[in-house]
């Protein structure tokens, strides 16, 4: 067995890797979400990253049967490295998941990071999927479990007005703007002390993880690659009755599929209660709707202990797809 770093500007080394690594992410799994050839290359090379990212074939026979990504933070969490590790379903049981793990491993040491995260995607089954075993072999305790929702499109439009109701009889004062594309240079700043605070204001379980450094120039960066991938941000804010951000929701369309996905949905502690999180995901649909009305769902993924935002995925029509548990070693 052979593994090497992949050079993103090599298309057939980089489509290889990406059949076998899509190969054994999909598999066992309800209509996955994958991410396009484009949209990885788009991910290696994007010049202004927050992220150094890397990818490596294993190589058995002239033939890859699998791959590793390895993603690390440059601005925060500077210990951690992301990694994924998958292999073709006919190549598995054979030691090369383990020959992967070992190999990004040794390279992300050898950068000094101390923490190694990763992703085990559950179906909804009493059965463990067989990351779980191959992951707690190498080491890794489980931190975190989400679990992923799908919404099908169009939303009826009563269902959708039943729900703005309710939210606006709880806003007061508040008030929201909606947005297709980059953020407004009004709001950037505030947008991005936003984004700062997901991932230490929103639950995630015993995960390892710092709070995140946004800055305009971070959002301007991401909004850059996500045109460079042929996505679009369908954006909402809730602006406070002082004028700040209280809130924000955001979708991503891609260019290749009609499905959606979920990012970051956020209210600041000070403005919880007044049902904005409901508001700014009705208004984010009705966005979406005339952004890409051909959309035909709206994927979400959600912490389990996250109460409140899987109520209200659930009573806009979010149902249980599949589960996802994030793992860490050191």
């Amino acid at each position: 067995m052979e593994i090497f770093r992949i050079d993103p500007l090599d298309e057939a080394a980089l489509s290889a890797n990406h059949a076998a690594m899509s190969a054994g992410l999909a598999f066992g799994r309800v209509d996955p979400p994958i991410w396009s050839l484009d949209e990885v290359r788009v991910n290696l090379t994007h010049e202004g990253s927050s992220y150094q990212r890397e990818l490596y074939s294993a190589v058995v026979d002239g033939e890859v049967v699998g791959g590793a990504q390895i993603e690390m933070p440059m601005r925060d969490n500077l210990n951690l490295a992301q990694v994924e590790v998958a292999v073709r379903p006919s190549s598995r049981r054979q030691g090369v998941g383990t020959a992967l793990l070992e190999a990004v491993a040794a390279r992300t040491a050898s950068l000094g990071r101390t923490s190694l995260l990763g992703i085990v995607n559950q179906p909804v089954s009493d059965e463990p999927a067989a990351g779980v075993t191959f992951a707690a072999r190498h080491g890794f305790t489980w931190r975190n479990t989400e679990i992923r929702r799908s919404l099908p499109l169009p939303v009826p439009p009563a269902h959708l007005a039943e729900l703005e109701a309710k939210a606006a009889a709880r806003a007061g004062e508040y008030r929201l703007v909606s947005w297709a594309g980059a953020c407004p240079e009004e709001w950037v700043e505030q947008f991005a002390y936003l984004k700062s605070m997901l991932m230490t204001d929103a639950p995630t379980g015993e995960m390892d993880y710092e709070q995140e450094i946004w800055d305009a120039e971070r959002v301007r960066a991401d909004e850059a690659k996500t045109e460079a991938q042929g996505r679009k941000w369908v954006t909402t804010v809730a602006v406070a009755p002082d004028g700040t951000l209280a809130g924000n929701t955001q979708i991503g369309v891609p260019g290749h599929e009609s499905r959606t996905f979920q990012w970051d949905t956020l209210v600041l502690e000070v403005h919880r209660g007044h049902r904005l999180g409901l508001a700014l995901k009705v208004a984010n649909l009705r966005r979406l709707a005339e952004v890409a009305p051909g959309a035909t769902s709206v994927e979400t993924w959600n912490a389990e202990q996250n109460g409140p935002m899987v109520a209200v995925n659930e009573e806009i029509g979010f149902r249980v797809v599949e589960g996802l548990q994030e793992w860490q070693r050191g």
